[in-house]
């Protein structure tokens, strides 16, 4: 996600920021590895397979550019050490397959990892209800910065830090939709029947502004549903904040 947000040319300190991450996530991957050595039975590259990831945007309509990324943009404080050359991995740490049950395929090793899939299970289930959480508050966030300080704008400056706003907030309402993705893709292999019931699909159409907030009284508004997702995680009154205090004003 870091890299995607580099200009094309990416300048000499970006690159080596970028470096730097994949050194840490390395080490990371690299310590795991050592540790589910200690639970897991024995396997080979061909009993992995990693998910098919598929990318969730904005829609076209309801999408801000985001603004040309600047030098300095990429996470700075970095615990870095130098390695070896020679320790230089042949792969890329963000494409290593983790041996994780959801990603293991062995119909041989499936049997043995029952205890695994049920806390791997539990864990995703709890991963998909944080990252429905940031999309529905990200969403709520995104539609009251249109209502309120887009269309309040009296200059330039206001208008400019606005649009900000709002760029910030479709940046989290994606990388919480990504995250979600990720815990939806592993579910579809360890989940239950139920699981995937309550735990759908998320669509690009899914990710739309919340239209009773910005455009309270608009034509149509009694046929208009919410996505699914607006009716499944944490109750009404745990969801608070100024954009909930917004909607019950309006």
């Amino acid at each position: 996600m870091e890299i995607s947000k580099l200009p094309r040319k990416p300048t000499d300190k970006q690159n080596l920021t970028v470096a730097r991450m994949r050194a840490r996530l390395g080490k990371q991957v690299k310590d795991f590895l050592q540790t589910a050595s200690s639970f897991l039975p024995s396997f080979e590259e061909s009993d992995l397979k990693a998910f098919e990831d598929e990318t969730i945007d904005t829609p076209v309509d309801e999408s801000v550019e985001p603004e040309e990324p600047v030098e300095g943009t990429l996470e700075e404080e970095l615990n870095y050490e130098e390695q070896d050359e020679s320790e230089a991995p042949s792969v890329l740490p963000e494409d290593v397959v983790l041996p994780l049950p959801s990603n293991i395929i062995s119909v041989k090793l499936k049997p043995s990892l029952d205890y695994f899939i049920s806390v791997e299970r539990e864990l995703r289930k709890g991963q998909a209800n944080d990252a429905l959480e940031g999309v529905r508050i990200g969403l709520a966030n995104k539609s009251l910065l249109l209502l309120t300080d887009v269309n309040k704008s009296t200059s330039t400056k206001q208008s400019t830090r606005a649009w900000a706003s709002v760029r910030n907030a479709q940046s989290q309402i994606l990388y919480h939709a990504c995250g979600y993705e990720r815990a939806w893709q592993a579910l579809k292999c360890i989940g239950t029947t139920e699981d995937l019931a309550i735990y759908q699909k998320l669509n690009q159409k899914d990710l739309v502004v919340i239209k009773d907030i910005t455009m309270a009284k608009r034509f149509g508004q009694g046929s208009d549903e919410l996505a699914w997702f607006w009716r499944i995680g944490p109750s009404e009154d745990a969801l608070t904040g100024e954009w909930m205090e917004e909607c019950e004003l309006n």
